[in-house]
């Protein structure tokens, strides 16, 4: 087989308190990777987006595949096509998608058998720093949990299924970072005090527990009172003109108000916004719209708030069904 068409979910790495241990997998967008084999050597890349970029768009796919590639001792070469109809760029995991679907269209070309983490571990290695959160969302689908062994040290992904009654929606947010990936990085490297930490680490725990027992509303009264990441990149305005303070005071009041737990998605600056479907039927974008847009729009943001939902498969399941791979 010299061709394969990949279709793999966006994603929601964090989501809130799992910073670089949880991610959501997202029904749309989505991205389609085909991977093409060729005699030639090297890895050739095109894009079909109506996205405009200042990132370059396939490269975390081509980082990554060309890792795969040489790990196999692989020769020749490709041609890697990513396709999309509105795929933003900016906390919903575009990268961790199109590394995702390289990785997995080629290991089937190739004939190559991969179990699920090791499809999450090798196309992490298309991410600056090889986070895996930021790929298991595309690769599974559903919530992942990134984790290591102390015994054996190495990296696993456990993956549940979402309750039914979880809704959520992605908050498009038209701001432009002005800090790169290493000044949002190099704030969370300052010490932590231990109450945070005590405080968030039960969090983390009841969260999780919530989530797995399918207890929405406990997840959805713990899921955003992060007290690590999100408090430090606001301040440092990492994901618009407004302070931690002001940020939790917005989530409070569309907790308080609404019922809904806003998070940011990924490194942002999209946000994340659940709920209980079964107090919203009709979904929550007119009830909180115009709440968090005037919020925005008073500090020179426009957001748009869109529904999705949680994706139940993965390019994992996808090369399953369509390849038995």
């Amino acid at each position: 087989m010299d061709q394969v068409r990949i279709e793999v979910p966006s994603s929601s790495a964090n989501v809130g308190l799992g910073y670089d241990i949880w991610c959501l997998g997202l029904s749309q967008p989505k991205l389609t990777v085909t991977y093409t084999r060729a005699r030639e050597t090297g890895i050739e890349v095109e894009v079909k987006s109506p996205v405009k970029s200042n990132r370059s768009l396939g490269h975390a796919g081509k980082i990554a595949l060309e890792h795969m590639l040489q790990e196999l001792k692989l020769e020749g070469g490709g041609h890697l096509l990513f396709e999309d109809d509105g795929y933003e760029v900016g906390g919903l995991g575009r990268s961790g998608a199109e590394a995702a679907g390289a990785i997995l269209a080629a290991a089937i070309v190739y004939g190559h058998r991969m179990s699920r983490d090791e499809a999450v571990i090798s196309a992490s290695r298309g991410e600056p720093g090889e986070h895996k959160d930021n790929v298991a969302g595309s690769i599974n689908g559903r919530f992942n949990i990134i984790s290591r062994s102390p015994a054996s040290q190495t990296t696993s992904v456990d993956t549940y299924d979402a309750p039914e009654n979880l809704g959520l929606a992605v908050g498009y947010s038209s701001f432009e970072k002005k800090h790169g990936t290493e000044q949002m990085r190099q704030v969370l490297q300052e010490p932590l005090a231990k109450d945070d930490f005590i405080i968030q680490s039960g969090l983390v725990s009841a969260t999780t527990a919530a989530l797995v027992s399918r207890n929405v509303d406990r997840f959805l009264e713990l899921v955003w009172g992060d007290r690590f990441h999100e408090p430090r990149r606001a301040g440092l305005g990492g994901y618009g003109g407004f302070s931690a303070d002001e940020f939790q005071e917005l989530k409070e009041s569309l907790f308080n108000k609404f019922h809904v737990a806003t998070n940011v998605s990924g490194a942002g600056p999209s946000m994340l916004f659940l709920y209980n479907k079964e107090d919203y039927r009709d979904g929550i974008e007119e009830a909180i719209s115009p709440t968090v847009n005037s919020w925005f729009e008073s500090r020179g943001i426009k957001i748009g708030v869109k529904a999705t939902k949680i994706a139940i498969e993965g390019g994992y399941d996808y090369a399953i069904h369509n390849y038995k791979f």
